[in-house]
């Protein structure tokens, strides 16, 4: 049986590289061969930082499928729900009003309004699990190398590992290795 922790670890995978290895990668391509042999290698604890998004990385690091499509249904279902449920509480057992000899549960006039809490709630979730999912809330993280954050790729390694066998498993992929610093 899956534990509260097992899913709570499937929710998110970021780690702060606090100790460890970061190794500047010279380009897109060599990102993702180092990604794979690190992944390949059984390292558990790495990251890639690229200044874009790169579509095969994910895939490159091994990791699972997101859970925001999931908590944005959610936000969706509940949003519809809430939406028609409301309404029909209100025009059927609340304040029942014949309006335009329309019977009480007229439902083709609660649509546009169940749309739009649908989305609202939709939005209002995916924003949500982004910020949590994502842990965007650090205002004080900095980026492991500075180049990061306009042209530069890097590669995080936080195993107990020594340099040289960073070096020896990145062999051709990297210009640069150095010790993460806080």
């Amino acid at each position: 049986m899956t534990s509260f922790e097992d899913v709570k670890k499937g929710l998110y995978r970021y780690e702060d590289p606090e100790t460890g290895w970061v190794a500047v990668i010279k380009d897109v391509d060599s990102l993702i061969a180092a990604a794979e042999k690190v992944r390949d290698a059984g390292v558990k604890k790495f990251d890639c930082f690229s200044p874009f998004p790169i579509h095969k990385l994910e895939k490159a690091m091994g990791l699972s499928r997101s859970w925001i499509p999931f908590i944005s249904a959610i936000g969706a279902l509940t949003g519809g729900t809430f939406a028609f449920s409301s309404m029909t509480w209100i025009d059927v057992s609340n304040w029942p009003r014949v309006m335009g000899g329309k019977p009480y549960f007229s439902w083709p006039i609660y649509v546009p309004i169940t749309f739009e809490l649908t989305v609202l709630f939709t939005a209002f979730a995916t924003l949500g699990a982004a910020i949590y999912l994502g842990r965007l809330g650090k205002s004080s993280r900095r980026p492991v190398v500075n180049t990061v954050t306009s042209d530069g790729f890097a590669i995080w390694i936080g195993d107990d590992m020594s340099k040289q066998n960073v070096e020896s498993l990145l062999q051709g992929l990297y210009t640069d290795i150095r010790p993460v610093t806080k």
